[in-house]
Formats: C-alpha cells, sequence, structure tokens
C-alpha cells in the first residue's frame, strides 16, 4: 500500500471516528472555498446568548431567559494568512471579527475558529496549540466551534505523535496543548448527557487538502 492510500485510509478513519462524537465535517481543496461553508453556518446559527451583562445592542431572550447579542461575533485568533479572507468576507454580511482581546467577549462568542495542528484517527479527535490565551478562549467559549486541520496532518495514535507532543511541550516553560473531541458535554445532571454545558454547542471540522 502506498503512502498516498495510507493517509487516505487515516483520513476516512479520522472522519468516521470524529462523526461518531457530533463532529460535523466538510472537506474543502482550500481555506478560500470553505468561507462560504462557514458563512452559511453563521447565517443559520442562532443568535449568541448573553452569559451576563455585556455593553452591546441585545436582542431578544433566547431558549434560555439571556438576551442575545444583535451582532454576532467570530473570534478567529493565530490563523495566520487565512484571516483577512475571512475577515472580509465576514465584516462584509455584518458580523464582527475579532482575532485578539476575546476577555472582553467573555459573555458569548457565536463562532471560534483555531487551526488544528495534528489529528489523531483513533479518536478522531484535534490537536490545538493553545499557548495563545486567546486561542484558548475562542475554542472555549464560542457555542459554534470550527477547526481547521489539514488532511496531511492525521496521525494515526496518540503514541505516533510522541515525538511531536515532546518537541511541543518542551519548546517553553509553560505551555498549553488542547485535545479536543466533539462538542462539550456531561452527564453530570442525573446522568442524562447534554451538549453545551461546559463549552460549545456545536463541533465543526474543516478539513483541507494539502
Amino acid at each position: 500500500m502506498s503512502s498516498a492510500q495510507t493517509q487516505a485510509n487515516l483520513v476516512d478513519l479520522y472522519k468516521e471516528k470524529a462523526a461518531a462524537t457530533a463532529c460535523q465535517i466538510a472537506e474543502f481543496s482550500s481555506f478560500e472555498e470553505a468561507i462560504p461553508h462557514l458563512l452559511s453556518l453563521m447565517e443559520k446559527k442562532a443568535p449568541c446568548e448573553l452569559l451576563y451583562e455585556e455593553d452591546v445592542e441585545k436582542g431578544p431572550k433566547g431558549p434560555n431567559g439571556c438576551p442575545t447579542r444583535v451582532q454576532k461575533v467570530v473570534a478567529a485568533p493565530q490563523l495566520g494568512e487565512y484571516y483577512e479572507p475571512l475577515k472580509k468576507a465576514f465584516e462584509e454580511k455584518g458580523y464582527k471579527v475579532v482575532d485578539s482581546g476575546l476577555r472582553h467577549y467573555l459573555a458569548g462568542i457565536d463562532m471560534g475558529i483555531a487551526l488544528a495542528e495534528k489529528g489523531i484517527a483513533q479518536s478522531g479527535s484535534c490537536m490545538v496549540n493553545t499557548n495563545n490565551e486567546d486561542t484558548r478562549l475562542a475554542t472555549m467559549i464560542c457555542e459554534f466551534s470550527v477547526l481547521v486541520l489539514k488532511k496531511s496532518q492525521i496521525m494515526p495514535t496518540v503514541l505516533s505523535m510522541a515525538d511531536v507532543l515532546r518537541s511541543e511541550m518542551s519548546a517553553s516553560p509553560a505551555n498549553y496543548i488542547t485535545f479536543i473531541s466533539g462538542p462539550s458535554r456531561t452527564a453530570d445532571i442525573e446522568r442524562v448527557g447534554a451538549v453545551g454545558v461546559h463549552g460549545p454547542l456545536e463541533m465543526h471540522i474543516v478539513l483541507l487538502e494539502g
């Protein structure tokens, strides 16, 4: 079996396992091709509920009795070359796009977009470098979380990533790496499964060629 076939098999396994964790997966040749898909997600999404008082224009109360944010917010820290085309497309639709200072948006963010450094086929997980606080917040306090992953960065197992993990964790005295598998979920309350209690309501993975 060629290396290309092997990687294709890893991608297929990754998609299967990620779907089992309630991730929604979309594949594109480039990030620019993915932007219309992300816009469609935002257009269909209900306005974010504000979890505490924030000095912004508010809309009607949401399902949980909290006021909603009128202007939807997209948090997209550390996207590199992807940021400017994303910002342009989303702002043309009237959305607010930020890449820093997310502590000012702790009441709620509609969509958080982050780059995944690696994917794990065995579990359908994404590994995200979260040294940057804004990246940590973007993946935790949004209602819709989007992780962008290149297919070539999908690995078989966590063990196969040992050298990568060792390199990442020894790069600086304080280092954060986050493994994300699906949207937030818990069964703490009377053993009843609930999604979105401690984090994102939905998890979307954008798989890119290359």
